[in-house]
C-alpha cells in the first residue's frame, strides 16, 4: 500500500485529545474524499471506551481484536465492541488459532 501511487498515508498525532483520533481527523478525511479517494481508512490510537469518536465519522466501524487478549482487555474495549459493525481477529495462527 505504501508504494501504490493511488494511496495516501498520513500519520496524525493524537496526543492531548480523547476519542482515539487527532483533532483534525474529520477534516483530513474530507480532504481525501475531495481529492477523489474512494476508500479512506482511519486507525485509532488505542483501546478503551473513549476511542469511539471515530464511529461518528465513518461509514463502517471495524474493531480489530487479538484472540488471546483476555477478559481484562475485553472489559476495557466494551464500548468499542458495542459499536463495531465488523469484528476482525488478528494474529490467529498457531496456538491462537483455536482461541480465535
Amino acid at each position: 500500500l505504501a508504494v501504490d501511487r493511488a494511496a495516501f498515508i498520513r500519520p496524525s498525532p493524537a496526543a492531548g485529545t480523547l476519542g482515539g483520533v487527532a483533532r483534525k481527523t474529520r477534516e483530513s478525511m474530507m480532504l481525501c474524499e475531495a481529492a477523489g479517494y474512494d476508500v479512506v481508512i482511519v486507525e485509532t490510537v488505542g483501546v478503551g471506551q473513549s476511542e469511539t469518536v471515530v464511529a461518528d465519522m465513518v461509514d463502517v466501524f471495524v474493531a480489530l481484536m487479538l484472540p488471546a487478549a483476555g477478559d481484562e482487555l475485553q472489559g476495557i474495549k466494551k464500548g468499542i465492541l458495542e459499536l463495531a459493525e465488523i469484528l476482525f481477529v488478528n494474529k490467529a495462527e498457531g496456538e491462537n488459532e483455536k482461541r480465535a
